[in-house]
């Protein structure tokens, strides 16, 4: 199926993207098994740094250089319980693009956005935020939260308060 996404981030800046996501079956992520991570992040020490830090808290990461990686990881079917994405990257897509593609395809997916340069209460389409520079600490809290039992059962029950 292909996919257009109009995003505007800041004052007038805008990122286009069109691509086709492939139809496939969805393994589903939550259950009981160590987190998968899907991080986006281009900077190549950043993206080490961290993935590092989260495969020493116990989860199993995969990583992305850009947004048509991460696409290609959703649309592979392979089990996720989170993305964690930076909002600046090269290519058309952007990580708020990214969030409304992955959305698209995998609604309950939770995605955290990572970024120096979008202000917090930006409207982003992710399930959570975290400004750069941040603590370890707190990067492991909000993943927690989103891979936790109480996220895992608001997947699988949506329509519950």
């Amino acid at each position: 199926m292909l996919l257009k996404r109009l995003t505007r981030l800041g004052k007038g800046s805008r990122c286009w993207g069109s691509f086709w996501v492939a139809s496939c079956e969805v393994v589903p992520g939550p259950g009981d098994h160590t987190p998968v991570i899907l991080l986006v992040e281009d900077d190549v020490l950043v993206r080490f740094s961290t993935a590092e830090m989260l495969r020493d808290e116990g989860y199993v990461v995969l990583e992305a250089v850009d947004a048509f990686e991460a696409l290609s990881f959703v649309a592979s079917g392979h089990p996720l319980d989170l993305v964690v994405s930076d909002v600046r990257m090269p290519g058309e897509l952007d990580g708020v693009a990214l969030t409304y593609a992955i959305k698209e395809a995998r609604p309950h997916l939770p995605i955290v956005l990572v970024s120096a340069h979008l202000p917090p209460n930006a409207k982003h389409g992710g399930d959570g935020f975290l400004s750069k520079p941040y603590r370890p600490a707190r990067l492991f809290e909000i993943v927690e939260e989103m891979t936790g039992r109480e996220w895992q059962s608001k997947r699988s029950n949506p329509s519950a308060p």
